[in-house]
């Protein structure tokens, strides 16, 4: 059964990017098993990037069975994205 994806594109260059992972975090405990999380540093993952054609760092991207669901360009508050994981979560079951 597909999961809830959150896929944050990050890099060690940005401040903003070591800020969001830190709150990402918090999010990853309280989805636990609900939401599958991934960090992808963008400096090694070129393909990736390409792939999501990723322009700004950070950017978080909610994907359910491969399909793009929303999409967070820039440092985004907890809050947003508490709110948009558990409104993808309610859509998708």
């Amino acid at each position: 059964m597909p999961k809830l994806i959150v896929k944050n594109f990050w890099s060690h260059d940005s401040d903003d990017s070591n800020i969001q992972i830190s709150l990402l975090k918090d999010l990853e405990s309280i989805f636990k098993g609900r939401v599958v999380f991934e960090h992808i540093n963008a400096d090694e993952n070129k393909e990736e990037v390409e792939k999501y054609n990723i322009k700004i760092l950070p950017t978080i991207i909610l994907e359910y069975d491969g399909k793009e669901r929303e999409r967070f360009n820039g440092l985004t508050q907890e809050l947003f994205l508490r709110k948009a994981i558990k409104r993808a979560l309610s859509e998708i079951r």
